[in-house]
């Protein structure tokens, strides 16, 4: 393998850690909208030191073991350390549990990705992918001081309503229920160019709006998956007409 297609994608890679690790320090320092800035970064990282890895031949094992070690510390570690640092540590002597078991089915939910993957690029998880569940728990944030949050849900508590929020995105990551992967792009046809472009102006999009849209669109990326997968489990213990 090129010395020189091999650091690439672990480029990509070492900046998601970087990523995470100083999101992490940017919460002790109560610099939130950093530290939660931060999470985002990391996760436009991850996607592209998959496909880079992938057009430039270069997948292996170890690039695969350093994504799920970047990704336990962008997407387990320090939307922890966010939301016990800044949402939780007034709650109660426990309550740093609740951020403990967001890490913990973060790592669970890499474990098994690693044990399951055979390296080839996969259209489904199973499970929802923790730079989601992160995406989604540090987008609330932002969100959650919108005119919007307050007109949907005007009369929630919101301290139940984030830790409800976090231990069903954990159980979410641990859980069967299969998310689609995002879209991969043949660039050798028109069709998989305007493909490309048009999910780059829809990520752009998000990006510069994501204290007001990322959550929802997590969100309805969330429940498209659940609300399929009962769907799907229904339709299959119907009874077959021809049996």
């Amino acid at each position: 393998m090129p010395r020189k297609s091999f650091l690439l994608p672990s480029a990509f890679t070492s900046g998601s850690i970087f990523c995470g690790f100083y999101s992490a320090v940017s919460a002790m320092r109560e610099d939130l909208e950093l530290a939660c800035w931060l999470i985002v970064v990391a996760g436009i990282l991850d996607y592209f030191d998959g496909k880079v890895a992938l057009f430039s031949g270069s997948e292996s094992r170890f690039g695969v073991e350093l994504d799920s070690l970047a990704d336990i510390i962008s997407f387990g570690i320090a939307p922890g350390i966010i939301m016990y640092q800044f949402f939780l540590r007034d709650r109660g002597e426990w309550s740093w549990l609740v951020s403990f078991l967001f890490v913990l089915c973060g790592a669970l939910r890499l474990a098994r990705f690693n044990v399951e993957t055979k390296g080839a690029e996969k259209t489904n998880f199973k499970g929802l992918p923790t730079p989601m569940a992160a995406g989604a728990l540090i987008s609330f944030v932002p969100f959650s001081r919108s005119p919007l949050f307050h007109i949907i849900f005007y009369d929630v508590n919101y301290s139940r309503f984030l830790v409800s929020l976090i231990l069903i995105l954990a159980g979410l990551m641990v859980s069967n229920v299969e998310y689609p992967a995002a879209p991969g792009f043949n660039f050798h046809s028109f069709k998989g160019i305007l493909g490309f472009v048009i999910f780059v102006a829809i990520m752009i999009t998000l990006i510069y709006q994501w204290k007001l849209l990322m959550f929802p669109a997590a969100f309805i990326y969330i429940f498209y998956g659940f609300s399929r997968s009962i769907i799907l489990g229904a339709v299959s213990r119907l009874p077959d007409k021809n049996g």
